[in-house]
């Protein structure tokens, strides 16, 4: 492992034990047991380290999608499975404690990084866009933009994430059945074939 995965590790870990308030350069040195001039030999900034910290998780966030995707039959099972996979970030401390510390690190430093971050979001939404791709192909879905649709299914999901880490007393199986009925709606599903995804594994993982 060289320095730069090591900084990035320590980063990481940081994170998931501090959260985002306090986070600094020293502090992830101390954890990494290496000294400034290596830091600054990789990293121009903090917010440098906080942008690669981020693309190493969204590419792990990455796979974790796709295993839970991996066993859907079709592509509207495919949409639910990654819908759900991402409001759990709102509703599970353990899936929560990697990702949340960090997304909100990373969101302060958007506005240096527009261009990186969006490439880690592109990873993490990929798995959804080839689904809308399968679904377009097949008719499981109505006239639809994969991208363009991925990316608002994701802001609508991470709307309620950011809700939920704000304290908002969101119930999850009504919020999910919601956030399934509206995008799933908007993707031109069938209303049959609707009412059966929202109900599928809405109790398979107790939430609140």
């Amino acid at each position: 492992m060289d320095e730069s995965e090591i900084l990035i590790k320590a980063a990481l870990h940081i994170l998931r034990v501090k959260g985002d308030a306090g986070f600094t350069v020293h502090d992830v040195l101390g954890e990494a047991g290496l000294r400034t001039r290596a830091f600054y030999r990789h990293f121009a900034s903090k917010d440098d380290l906080v942008i690669a910290a981020f693309a190493e998780g969204a590419k792990a966030e990455a796979i974790r999608l796709r295993r839970r995707m991996a066993h859907a039959a079709g592509p509207v099972p495919g949409v639910v499975a990654w819908i759900d996979a991402r409001l759990e970030l709102g509703f599970d401390q353990r899936v929560a404690a990697n990702l949340r510390p960090l997304s909100q690190e990373a969101e302060r430093a958007h506005g240096r990084f527009p261009a990186h971050l969006r490439l880690s979001f592109d990873r993490m939404l990929a798995p959804l866009i080839e689904q809308l791709q399968q679904g377009q192909l097949d008719d499981s879905f109505g006239d639809l933009s994969p991208a363009e649709d991925a990316l608002a299914i994701h802001q609508v999901v991470w709307g309620v994430v950011e809700q939920r880490w704000s304290g908002f007393p969101l119930r999850y199986r009504e919020t999910r059945e919601q956030v399934l009925r509206f995008c799933l709606g908007g993707l031109g599903v069938d209303a049959s074939v609707l009412h059966s995804a929202v109900l599928h594994n809405g109790d398979a993982r107790p939430k609140d």
